[in-house]
């Protein structure tokens, strides 16, 4: 009998929504141009936990990917590359549509100026284009952060399974890193160290995709061994260190520099490892993981939302004070944010009723089928039954009319 599976620890998802709340602050107080430092000031910090979290589960899908010997080696990429957009397809859609129709209806004089270099961000490839100076002209601005991970994760995907044919998970991801020093450092020579914009926010995209893969195989031995009880206590506290910290740091208002962000990623990642090495805090209430896996799966559609409602804030009413775009934006997002949640659950029962209706309607037809087969069965084995009958009785009378009349 098979082990009932346990239930997913949603403490990552928890933050998830946090570290997403901490971008929308950020985005609304980069609309203001003073010398005043926000609340959310180093916001950005918490892009560090989406690609370290990202890699984490990517390193995980690649282990089994690369334990797949029947797929062939690009259906493999095609595959994974299409999961990962398929994920992300609608919320990103409904977000461009709707930033199109505030443009359109805001600023209908440089509608075309806006929407014509932003194009390929409706393609989500315009992070590819690396020589670029800024990601600026992209409809959503903060989905450069998707399309460098889509981007970043075809090539680490493909190298990875090149590699793991002869290679350990943990020894591809180790050069997976080594790609990424060898690309700056190309880059870096070429340019005399000056790196356009999408240049660097694709490299920092593809490290810390590779520290959260790190994380994953990091947790495994842990995750394998038992600890006394004072180990698991240091454990649990290290963890919380771990995701309260750059937390904190969002919203702490003072413009801090790059070796803060680079300790972020270092205390993100060994909460990560921790929490999925279930050495970590477990949260025992079932309700209480439930709104946490919720909020979880509400953070890319707040990430998404919250741009446009910005825009649209600021071609309505430019001169807005600050707070108060805070309180509109954030609770807005919010809101837009389960209501498209909802939808989306509601459509995908309603598609596996269909579904399951669909199935029971198909074996229903089969069973009449079988039916009318076993029907036409007894039909021909009764014809058969009956010609062979009358066989048996013409034999007979022929072998009657065959004996020699013994009447003398």
């Amino acid at each position: 009998m098979a082990k009932p599976s346990k239930p997913r620890n949603n403490i990552v998802e928890f933050f998830r929504f946090i570290f997403s709340l901490l971008v929308v602050g950020y985005h609304v107080q980069m609309t203001y141009e003073d010398d005043v430092y926000d609340i959310f000031e180093n916001g950005a910090i918490a892009v560090e936990y989406f690609f370290l979290l990202s890699g984490y589960f990517l390193a995980r899908s690649l282990e089994k990917l690369a334990k797949d010997e029947k797929t062939n080696f690009f259906l493999k990429i095609y595959y994974f590359m299409k999961n990962k957009i398929t994920a992300l397809l609608n919320v990103h859609v409904l977000a461009i549509i709707a930033i199109i129709i505030v443009i359109a209806c805001c600023d209908t004089k440089s509608f075309g100026d806006i929407f014509v270099p932003g194009i390929p961000s409706i393609f989500l490839v315009h992070m590819i284009i690396v020589w670029a100076p800024d990601f600026n002209k992209a409809l959503i601005v903060p989905e450069w952060y998707i399309s460098s991970m889509l981007i970043c994760m075809l090539f680490m995907v493909f190298f990875y399974l090149l590699f793991c044919k002869i290679l350990k998970g943990i020894y591809c991801t180790l050069i997976l890193i080594g790609i990424v020093i060898i690309l700056a450092i190309i880059a870096g020579l070429a340019t005399s160290w000056k790196f356009n914009q999408n240049l660097i926010y694709n490299f920092r995209a593809w490290s810390e995709m590779c520290i959260g893969m790190l994380s994953y195989y990091v947790s495994l031995p842990i995750k394998a061994n038992t600890y006394s009880d004072c180990v698991i206590i240091i454990l649990k506290i290290v963890e919380m260190v771990g995701y309260v910290v750059p937390a904190i740091v969002g919203i702490i208002p003072y413009n801090l520099d790059f070796k803060t962000y680079a300790l972020g990623v270092i205390f993100i990642f060994v909460a990560v490892f921790i929490t999925f090495a279930e050495k970590g805090n477990v949260v025992q209430n079932e309700k209480v993981n439930f709104v946490f896996g919720y909020l979880g799966a509400i953070s890319l559609p707040i990430y998404l939302f919250h741009p446009v409602i910005i825009s649209l804030i600021d071609y309505l009413k430019k001169d807005m004070p600050k707070y108060a775009k805070h309180l509109i934006v954030f609770p807005s997002s919010i809101v837009l944010a389960f209501l498209y949640r909802f939808i989306a659950n509601w459509l995908n029962k309603l598609m596996v009723e269909r579904e399951k209706e669909k199935k029971k309607l198909e074996e229903e037809k089969k069973e009449d089928e079988k039916e009318k087969e076993k029907e036409k069965e007894v039909v021909v084995l009764n014809d058969q039954g009956q010609h062979e009958s009358q066989r048996i009785v013409n034999n007979e009378n022929n072998q009657i009319n065959l004996q020699p009349s013994t009447d003398k």
